[in-house]
């Protein structure tokens, strides 16, 4: 009997061992195949957040493409463009470096250019879903852009 209970003890043991070992490789895989951002893909601004209102009179005004590689992007205005450094880590996200050119845009765009410059150093992720990105910060949406 004391056999049998040893027998029983170890398979448990070497269960909850296998259990453990699974696990963690199935979340290391979750983690590898997030989605990632596309090289050299050009995004149209769709909608931006202001106060938790969705503005989407922004609509095609600016345009953002990813340098994957150098972990850069530059998003073109209308006028104007702002050079992006980004960084990301698993599910974390930051623009490290937001630079806008030097000619500010006339008064009917710079509300655009300055909505943009303001909410990217406060991005903290992204999802892509159906052709699309989503910036969030800590608590909301902050940008979306959709695949051309």
């Amino acid at each position: 009997m004391k056999l049998v209970n040893l027998f029983l003890i170890s398979i448990k043991n070497d269960l909850a061992f296998f259990i453990v070992i699974v696990a963690l490789f199935l979340s290391s895989t979750s983690f590898s195949q997030k989605v990632k951002l596309k090289n050299e893909v050009s995004y149209n601004l769709g909608a931006t957040y202001i106060g938790g209102q969705k503005n989407v009179a922004v609509k095609d005004k600016a345009s953002l493409v990813f340098y994957t590689k150098s972990k850069t992007a530059k998003c073109f205005t209308k006028c104007n463009f702002i050079d992006l450094k980004y960084s990301e880590k698993r599910s974390k996200f930051k623009f490290t470096k937001v630079t806008p050119g030097d000619v500010p845009c006339p008064d009917h765009l710079i509300g655009i250019e300055e909505d943009l410059k303001e909410n990217f150093p406060k991005i903290t992720c992204y999802s892509l879903k159906d052709n699309k990105i989503y910036f969030l910060n800590k608590k909301d949406t902050v940008l979306i852009f959709y695949e051309q």
